[in-house]
């Protein structure tokens, strides 16, 4: 295997495809110790409850799901609602309605890291606003920041660094994606992983909309400060 060819792949892997009987299929796509993971949930199919070592982070994409974690039950909406749940958390959830549901999950768990959770569990955004000509929302916890982003026809990012660490997947629509000298089209569910300092950039040379989910390890744009520790540095 080329290096071009083992980079593109750890910058931009291919997704590993599981059916389960309950009718729930996967895609996961990973890197080191992070997985992204999409759920596509027939309607009334139930997700059992879990216990893993890794925290839990998790938005609805399409549909609505009723997500149970701890003893903290809230049917979540899509783009709205996002639940983070630290290791060794019960999480189950049930598609509740007639159509299927898609629910996209970061799992993450790093001897390194703590990963506090909000009260409650569940998150709903803090902030919409115009950021590089593009339409973003922001939901943010302790340890980890989600920015959903609008890319207009013709809208870019320009090619950047920072020692946050990014990982983004696509919504709707389609952009091209550039990490490090690796460059690949995403599309619904395409999923890419920047760790820090590698430097990356976004473009939609279409006419239609892209849509994507940018998350920022630790928080980049809103920094939570943690006790008495430093905030990131940019």
């Amino acid at each position: 295997m080329t290096t071009q060819i083992q980079e593109q792949r750890q910058y931009f892997p291919a997704p590993d495809v599981v059916h389960h009987d309950n009718g729930v299929r996967f895609e996961s796509y990973r890197r080191d110790d992070t997985e992204v993971r999409l759920s596509f949930i027939p309607p009334g199919a139930v997700v059992p409850g879990r216990d893993v070592e890794k925290a839990q982070v998790g938005m609805i994409v399409r549909g609505e799901l009723s997500v149970t974690a701890g003893e903290v039950t809230k049917v979540m909406r899509p783009e709205h609602d996002v639940y983070v749940v630290p290791p060794l958390v019960a999480l189950s959830a049930v598609n509740p309605t007639g159509e299927e549901t898609v629910l996209l999950e970061i799992t993450r768990g790093r001897t390194d890291e703590k990963y506090p959770a909000p009260d409650g569990y569940f998150l709903e955004p803090i902030e919409s606003r115009k950021f590089v000509k593009m339409d973003v929302t922001f939901f943010l916890a302790d340890w980890i920041e989600l920015m959903i982003a609008d890319i207009p026809g013709g809208g870019q990012m320009p090619y950047h660094k920072h020692s946050h660490e990014q990982i983004g997947i696509c919504l709707d629509g389609r952009y091209e994606m550039t990490v490090e000298e690796a460059s690949h089209e995403l599309r619904f569910g395409g999923t890419y992983f920047c760790a820090s300092q590698e430097g990356h950039s976004a473009e939609n040379p279409n006419a239609g909309l892209a849509r994507s989910l940018n998350i920022f390890i630790p928080p980049r744009y809103h920094r939570v400060p943690k006790g008495d520790e430093e905030q990131a540095s940019s």
